[in-house]
């Protein structure tokens, strides 16, 4: 055999070795496990494993969804003592004053909704609804800082 013909079957048996075991995982991977079968005993624990973990982030979720509500209402509060005194200056405000204020609305009624929306999230999908009520909570935040700006 010539030495150019025997690196291509030498390289061609190299990929199909490279090649072989990922396609035997992937199709292995694929099947669902049948129930008695050594494979599918190896499912259901790992299922099991896995199911108790929710439930220790099931309760880090509820306390995350309390401290958050808890933060929320101490906002509302500072955000009602701000419309008091949005309502005694009146028409002394200037537009920008009301501008924000009405964005400040907004980014409350949003912070609300994203709560909401971190009550009904899954496990899946927590980590996204996390991530967006956390970041209506910091807007919200900004939004009050910049309104309560002009009171000072």
């Amino acid at each position: 055999m010539k030495p150019y013909k025997m690196f291509g079957v030498m390289l061609a048996a190299c990929v199909v070795m490279t090649v072989w075991p990922l396609l035997a995982s992937a199709q292995k991977s694929a099947e669902p496990p049948q129930k008695g079968t050594a494979a599918g005993q190896e499912e259901k624990a790992r299922m099991n494993q896995t199911a108790g973990e929710p439930e220790q982030s099931t309760g880090k979720m509820e306390t995350y969804k309390k401290d958050l509500e808890k933060e929320l209402r101490a906002l509302d509060k500072k955000i009602a003592a701000l419309g008091k005194k949005m309502k005694k200056q009146g028409s002394k405000l200037d537009a920008d004053a009301k501008e924000s204020w009405n964005v400040l609305k907004a980014k409350q009624k949003e912070a609300r909704t994203k709560l909401k929306g971190l009550s009904s999230a899954g496990e899946k999908g927590w980590e996204k609804a996390k991530a967006e009520a956390q970041a209506a909570r910091d807007e919200l935040g900004k939004a009050y800082d910049k309104v309560a700006s002009y009171f000072k």
